[in-house]
């Protein structure tokens, strides 16, 4: 039985090499932990370093709030049934619970793009004054339709 694989011609090894470290065309690898790399500068200012657990579990906690919030005012809208006189009084209302339920989600929006991510602590503090602003109080406080 015959094998299908042709045979190594000479020089096929040398495929499988990554030359020399001496060669002008050798490229280091990414720096190993701890290394200072070429392009590591300690002042640079658009190193961003990455945030602490604690800061994304906070930002998770605070953004699932405020998609609560969202839905809550959903609830809180489903519940009322209005009746206005005018075209315009209506189309007032509708705009409004519009406005009412995009809120939580466009100030989320708004703090994510506004405040920088290394300010972790004042995007978190932006983030718990949005859903303190934004709650569906009269759902929360039992006064709804």
């Amino acid at each position: 039985m015959t094998s299908s694989r042709p045979e190594p011609v000479d020089g096929d090894d040398e495929a499988l090499s990554w030359g020399d470290e001496l060669d002008a065309s050798h490229v280091d690898g990414p720096a190993r932990a701890g290394e200072p790399g070429p392009d590591d500068r300690p002042d640079d200012p658009a190193a961003v370093k990455p945030m602490s657990s604690a800061a994304l579990i906070g930002h998770g906690i605070l953004g699932g709030a405020l998609l609560l919030c969202a839905v809550g005012w959903v609830t809180l809208m489903g519940r009322f049934t209005y009746t206005f006189d005018t075209p315009f009084a209506t189309g007032l209302w509708r705009f409004g619970v519009v406005v009412a339920v995009a809120a939580p989600v466009l100030w989320f929006a708004a703090t994510i793009a506004v405040v920088p991510a290394a300010a972790s602590r004042r995007r978190l503090v932006a983030l718990l004054i949005g859903v303190l602003i934004v709650a569906p109080w009269p759902l929360l406080v039992g006064v709804g339709a």
